[in-house]
């Protein structure tokens, strides 16, 4: 079982190489931290990877044979690593002399926080540890039994390894490899290449998955966070984020809203940074985020996209965005996921939950009790909505005042809007079994707008404190 374990090591390391040579390309402003593009290259080239391996198989006829993914991640490595070189005259390959050096850095940077400062991050970090752990545990030993856990995600992963194929006879029993088959086979395909560098499938294998999204989205988001923010809000931010219940509860059940919101978060903070000026390398990596995000879920396509085609538009007729970057920006989006749309459109895969792509206008009144218990009142978000509403409705004129807050602001209640709207006001909401879920995808810009906050108005106390002194 060790070596089983090893070989998962191994397997998901392989994908980083892809990850981060194209993280790398993208950053064309050098405006990433090194944390930052480690981490989001690594989940991004868990999406590339993916959707490469699907193309090679539906449009090429490739068996999933093990050789297949290998030879896949490394075509990719050197394939963009040729690109970088085509730009930047050098291909950045891991330079061991330069590690000694970086260690010091940190530990030169570790000796100026605080007391309180280490103790937050050592209390944080030990109760993550202690998360991750019960994680693993809870997928070694119990298999999924989630029934729309099962039918939605894994059993597409289990069929796709068992054949070494997608299937694609329509009117076959497994066809997409069974279950709902408008759901895109991110989430699968991944679980798939698990299940094959382990030698086997087995639940206890491929559930990792569930635990390597919680950690992506926790290093990702902590990354995320500027360099000038007070390090207090930004552990602060980042355990409450990692302590979320119904997150940690995704942290080991075989569902993929938690992929989904890592894409969605890097989508809609990228635009944030770009709108501050923080280089254009963040508007084609919003694009990339939109791009895994309807590669990873139909809230992708249906959702997201429509409402960034809308905020870029009116960036770009507001002159926030240069018509270059915009061309640029949506240019490498749609490259990125044609793939999918591409066999999407040839199958005529339906765009909503429930294979349809229908939707009728209703009124749901018998769940709003139930909904606002749900979003405000019980335990799967502890109070965060409520906070954030609060901060919105009695601080709505200090975070209107800046451009991209006011973006960050707008963009979240839009999105609050649309997916709580599509329970209470059209028929896709046979129930609320989704419910929680989907505003859970929300949740990592929700503590993101509260850290900003936050940070902007500790600085605004300490001015004025300075002034009165």
């Amino acid at each position: 079982m060790i070596i089983d374990y090893l070989q998962l090591i191994a397997g998901v390391g392989l994908i980083w190489g892809r990850g981060y040579m194209l993280i790398y390309l993208v950053d064309r402003s050098k405006s990433f931290s090194f944390g930052f593009k480690f981490f989001t290259g690594w989940l991004a080239g868990i999406a590339g990877f993916t959707l490469d391996v699907f193309a090679f198989n539906v449009f090429n006829g490739f068996a999933l044979a093990p050789w297949v993914f290998v030879v896949a991640a490394l075509m990719q490595i050197f394939g963009f690593g040729f690109l970088v070189l085509l730009f930047e005259r050098r291909v950045p390959w891991p330079d061991p002399r330069r590690l000694m050096p970086f260690i010091k850095r940190q530990l030169t940077n570790l000796s100026q926080w605080s007391l309180l400062e280490k103790a937050a991050m050592l209390t944080f970090l030990l109760l993550l540890i202690v998360r991750v752990g019960m994680a693993v545990w809870t997928v070694s030993t119990i298999p999924t039994y989630e029934f729309d856990a099962w039918n939605s995600w894994n059993l597409k992963a289990k069929v796709i390894y068992t054949e070494q194929t997608i299937p694609l006879q329509e009117n076959g029993p497994f066809y997409l490899g069974g279950g709902i088959t408008s759901y895109p086979l991110h989430d699968a395909m991944f679980k798939v290449w698990l299940a094959t560098a382990a030698g086997e499938y087995q639940d206890r294998y491929v559930n990792l998955a569930s635990v390597i999204y919680y950690l992506f989205l926790i290093a990702i988001f902590y990354f995320s966070l500027p360099a000038k923010m007070h390090r207090l809000i930004k552990i602060v931010a980042t355990y409450a984020l990692s302590s979320l219940p119904l997150l940690v509860i995704h942290s080991h059940v075989a569902y993929a809203d938690l992929l989904f919101s890592i894409y969605l978060y890097i989508a809609v903070i990228a635009l944030f940074y770009y709108i501050a000026g923080a280089g254009n390398s963040f508007f084609y990596l919003s694009g990339m985020g939109l791009a895994f995000s309807i590669w990873t879920k139909n809230e992708g396509l249906t959702i997201i996209f429509p409402l960034m085609v809308v905020t870029t538009l009116l960036l770009l007729i507001a002159r926030r965005v240069k018509l270059k970057d915009f061309l640029l920006g949506w240019f490498f989006a749609a490259l990125t996921v044609l793939p999918w749309l591409g066999f999407r459109v040839m199958r005529r895969l339906d765009i909503f939950s429930g294979d349809s792509s229908t939707v009728d206008l209703v009124l749901n009144n018998q769940f709003i009790g139930e909904m606002w218990s749900s979003i405000f009142l019980r335990s799967h978000f502890n109070i965060l909505w409520l906070i954030v509403a609060a901060v919105i409705i009695l601080r709505f004129s200090d975070l209107w005042k800046s451009i991209s807050l006011r973006y960050l602001m707008i963009t979240l209640i839009a999105l609050f809007a649309m997916y709580n709207g599509v329970v209470l006001f059209t028929d896709k909401a046979l129930d609320l079994s989704a419910l929680a879920r989907i505003n859970l995808q929300l949740a990592p810009l929700a503590v993101a707008l509260l850290a900003f906050f936050f940070q902007r108005f500790f600085d605004t106390m300490s001015t004025h404190g300075q002034r009165q002194t």
